[in-house]
């Protein structure tokens, strides 16, 4: 800042005049300011009193105190349960804290369990087929390997392990395939791309054939079948993914059609067990329906809530979708083994492996 006492009169006047314009500018602001505590105010009574659409604003008494009971004794106890350890590690003091005397023997004074997950490893095997020749006959021969041998399917080169985890993270787990890459190269330091996870998940498909044909023929011996249909789309057109369920199966295909020859496809025109059904009229042409309990109250509510002046709304839920026809076929074949798998309470990523490895007929 510049000394005033050395400054001449024109430059005194100068700064005189740039303080009256500041000045004038910081008292507009003041008044602004003070405009707008005193709205916030007025608005800070409204809601205090209940106005404005608000509700008033108290202080919530304390709850009083309870009276302590005393604590019912169960009938049997409710912790923690503990693993099976692997490792075992003691713990003790040396020496004397306070006279350094060296501390031998002991007992346990008490157990504290730790469970960790260790990072899984890439394990790289390298199958070295050697050739050996007969000195009798002179021939060449070749061992015969098979997939259970090695752990692949066919001739990938990466094994069942990664093929039946990342179809558990995808049909099991439900993980978008970008996450499944991303979850096997942060975990495993494993790259893959997009497409040898599509090309895994056709494989475990392929595998599944067989497993899949057998859990319909069990939908269509059952004496009892839930049949349900939403939408879902293929390669951007609509159609419908339907399912039908047992208590202990589960078995999805897809349709372009919700046409009622899709239940009578996959059950067969001789089924005479019950098949439990909303009021779609795709299920009238099978043979004992029962209707879902839940959808009767839901149509008997909209029935009781219709009037002239509402309008009527067809709308339709989609579900999913996949990109292509085989695509299709690879989802619901997987999702049937899976839903199949996890009602019966079995181990998924086990599952999966043993269908890979199962002998399969030529």
């Amino acid at each position: 800042m510049k000394d005033l006492t050395c400054a001449t009169r024109e430059e005194l006047i100068e700064i005189a005049l740039q303080q009256q314009v500041e000045m004038a500018l910081l008292l507009e602001q003041v008044e602004a300011l003070q405009a707008r505590v005193e709205q916030l105010e007025e608005e800070n009574r409204r809601l205090r009193a209940g106005k404005g659409g608000g509700t008033a604003l108290a202080v919530k008494p304390s709850r009083p105190a309870k009276e302590k009971k005393e604590r019912k004794r169960r009938d049997r106890a409710f912790v923690r349960r503990r693993e099976a350890a692997d490792e075992v590690r003691y713990h003790a003091v040396e020496s004397c804290p306070q006279c350094g005397r060296k501390l031998e023997g002991g007992w346990e004074h008490r157990r504290r369990q730790v469970i960790h997950i260790l990072p899984p490893r890439v394990r790289v095997i390298d199958h070295v087929i050697m050739a050996r020749r007969c000195g009798v006959c002179g021939r060449r021969w070749l061992p015969k390997l098979s997939d259970e041998v090695i752990g692949v399917q066919g001739k990938r080169r990466l094994g069942v392990s990664v093929q039946a985890l990342v179809a558990t993270l995808h049909i099991g787990c439900r993980v978008s395939m970008r996450m499944i890459r991303r979850i096997v190269r942060e975990l495993c330091g494993l790259r893959i791309s997009d497409g040898e996870v599509v090309e895994l998940l056709d494989g475990v498909r392929a595998a599944g054939k067989g497993a899949i044909g057998e859990l319909l023929e069990a939908v269509r011996a059952s004496p009892a079948v839930c049949g349900d249909e939403t939408g879902w789309r293929q390669d951007g057109d609509n159609g419908y993914l339907w399912t039908f369920a047992t208590p202990r199966i589960r078995y999805f295909l897809y349709r372009k059609s919700r046409s009622g020859q899709v239940p009578k496809e996959v059950l067969g025109e001789e089924f005479e067990g019950v098949v439990a059904c909303d009021f779609y009229g795709g299920y009238n042409k099978l043979g004992v329906l029962q209707r879902c309990w839940f959808h009767l109250l839901k149509d008997a509510k909209e029935l009781a809530e219709i009037n002239a002046d509402r309008p009527e709304v067809v709308a339709r839920k989609i579900s999913g979708g996949t990109r292509s026809p085989k695509g299709s076929e690879t989802k619901m074949g997987l999702m049937s083994l899976f839903g199949t798998w996890q009602v019966q309470e079995k181990p998924l990523l086990e599952s999966c492996c043993q269908l890979l490895l199962a002998p399969r007929p030529a």
